[in-house]
């Protein structure tokens, strides 16, 4: 247990280091399932490795103790070869020996499929384990869009894959399995060949034969440990297969394109901002800014003209462009249209990613009240999938309370009040101006009606930045 626990906080600490989460699911370079490869595949590879190494230790221990045996009863083996008599000590251990490696040389040939078998088995496997949980996760979108026979479809398709695949998986093991089982039906033949030289000479006799298939079935054993295991070892050999593929990926080093460099002032410095798309194309051509602290920024644009890329980029999320970016990260927000509230108590969902003693209860009052989230101040300790009970408005409400709670001195909007009608917004934002007077804003939006909360104005067109 201690090791699956130390392998685990050794994944996840690479995992979450560096938004190696965030770029897994962005970048090119992609890992399927990665939860699945951190909880279960850690769980099974240290099972196996348990399991296997006990048996090894005690095959091991098995042979060291009776292959002495073996081959001081086996004597030795006189061959005459170009004239000269040659002679083989321990011959019965060695021709155990040479079986066993040939047996395990054919049951590999016979079962070396299964492993790739397997690894496909365990991607179909998780795959279907997320498409349940999107569905979880989207029960309400999918139930207004009367998406069962889809969903159906989706989940048919991915059992297909699974069938599929099995078809494979009990294939190659029953291959793998009649070698292995041949071998055994036919060890006592394998004996009576290797003695054929003392029954011809008559050097044989039942006290010797009983103590030497002793001493051979347990030399025996004890070697075919890869081949009685063999399929244990092809999931093993799998596991460490999708384990080893996903440390190569959550090591490689982010791409180094914009370079952001932290500083002490309240001021966002831009300088020759230009952003890619992955393909290399470019998106927008940004130029060179300076936002002032204190200054409210709204930005404009069309969709897809790059406004959340671009504070994605401030964030240090989108690496694919050139330019330098100087922010004091410690002292700015960025707020998302879409808000993560985690489960637990909604102290904890407001506190988010604090500890929620980092507050007292006239804080946290006060910051539901800004957001007119008044309702909730008494469920404050309640325990809840506050992400299913909350509307999206009133998730936007909650990120803006965090702003409140946080009070931070760089703020990044993006359309993180879509979802609300005018006047909540506009509530809003007379909240942020009392609270935060001082606090550089930026918005990211597509509502005019917000241009009278800002100073200035920023117009994304035709890949260019329009102050």
């Amino acid at each position: 247990m201690r090791w699956r626990l130390w392998n685990t906080k050794v994944y996840l600490q690479h995992y979450l280091q560096n938004t190696t989460y965030y770029r897994l699911e962005h970048d090119a370079a992609q890992a399927d399932n990665p939860d699945q490869r951190i909880a279960d595949d850690l769980a099974q590879m240290t099972t196996l490795v348990l399991k296997l190494g006990l048996d090894a230790i005690q095959a091991v221990m098995t042979l060291l103790s009776f292959s002495i045996v073996l081959w001081e009863i086996g004597g030795v083996l006189s061959v005459p070869l170009w004239g000269h008599i040659c002679h083989i000590p321990g011959y019965l251990f060695f021709g155990t020996v040479i079986v066993s490696v040939l047996v395990s040389f054919f049951i590999e040939k016979a079962g070396g499929p299964l492993i790739n078998a397997d690894y496909q088995q365990q991607h179909y496997d998780a795959d279907l384990r997320a498409s349940l949980l999107d569905l979880r996760r989207n029960s309400e979108q999918v139930a207004f869009y009367k998406g069962e026979d889809a969903e159906h479809l989706r989940f048919s398709t991915h059992l297909a894959h699974i069938a599929r695949n099995w078809r494979k998986v009990v294939h190659y093991t029953w291959r793998a399995n009649f070698v292995g089982t041949f071998y055994n039906q036919t060890a006592s033949i394998i004996l009576w060949v290797l003695l054929v030289p003392k029954i011809m000479v008559h050097a044989l006799t039942f006290g010797a034969y009983a103590r030497i298939n002793a001493a051979f079935m347990q030399v025996r054993r004890s070697l075919q440990w890869f081949i009685d295991n063999y399929t244990d070892l092809a999931g093993l050999r799998s596991t460490l297969q999708r384990l080893a593929e996903f440390e190569r990926i959550i090591q490689q080093k982010p791409i180094q394109g914009i370079v952001c460099k932290p500083t002490n002032q309240n001021t966002v410095s831009i300088h020759n901002l230009v952003l890619n798309l992955p393909s290399g194309q470019t998106l927008l051509d940004f130029g060179s800014l300076t936002f002032q602290a204190g200054e409210r920024w709204a930005i404009y644009g069309a969709s897809g003209s790059g406004k959340s890329t671009f504070l994605r980029s401030l964030a240090g999320l989108w690496p694919y462009g050139s330019g330098e970016v100087c922010l004091n990260s410690a002292k700015a927000m960025f707020v998302p249209q879409q808000s993560y509230v985690p489960s637990g108590s909604l102290r904890q969902a407001l506190s988010y990613p604090l500890s929620p003693e980092q507050h007292d209860l006239h804080a946290y009052e006060e910051a539901l009240h800004a957001a007119n989230l008044d309702g909730y101040v008494s469920r404050l300790d309640e325990e809840q999938v506050w992400g299913n009970i909350l509307s999206g408005g009133e998730q936007q409400r909650l990120a803006l309370a965090r702003v409140f709670l946080f009070q931070p001195s760089i703020l990044f909007l993006d359309e993180a009040t879509s979802a609300l009608d005018e006047t909540n917004e506009r509530c809003l934002y007379d909240a942020l101006l009392t609270f935060l007077p001082n606090c550089t804003i930026i918005s990211v939006t597509h509502r005019k009606a917000l241009q009278d909360y800002h100073q200035k104005q920023i117009v994304l067109q035709n890949g260019k930045a329009f102050f």
